[in-house]
């Protein structure tokens, strides 16, 4: 009887706010994916190789984030091609910064600074 009452309640909140809860489940599923994109220039690349990279796809398995550019070659087109570029898909910003701000992640930031230097930042777009 509780979940019924809690079902009831939930479509009150919705009407009161004026929101349909179909709405607010369409809502839920469209909402932006986050995009961590990295720009780095490697110097050390025995410490990021060795010490850093193989080390960071654990800290993302408990965000959900996903690699959909790790490295690999750039075909320069205009300006300048950084010296390696990723991309790590998140389902939310939330979770982006989540694994961000990780104690496990946070670990590995020395590593990545003392080998490369590095732009991140974080770009909310639609998911797949």
């Amino acid at each position: 009887m509780k979940s019924k009452a809690w079902g009831i309640a939930s479509v009150a909140v919705c009407i009161a706010l004026g929101v349909a809860p179909a709405a607010t489940a369409q809502a839920q599923e469209a909402a932006p994916h986050a995009f961590l994109v990295a720009i780095e220039s490697i110097h050390d690349m025995e410490t990021f190789s060795k010490e850093y990279g193989p080390k960071v796809p654990a800290t993302l398995q408990p965000y959900g984030g996903r690699f959909l550019v790790r490295g690999g070659m750039l075909t320069n087109l205009e300006g300048e091609a950084p010296g390696r570029f990723v991309i790590i898909e998140f389902d939310s910003l939330q979770n982006a910064l989540n694994w961000y701000q990780s104690p496990e992640y946070q670990k590995l930031i020395p590593l990545r600074q003392k080998a490369s230097r590095s732009t991140l930042f974080i770009a909310e777009g639609p998911s797949k």
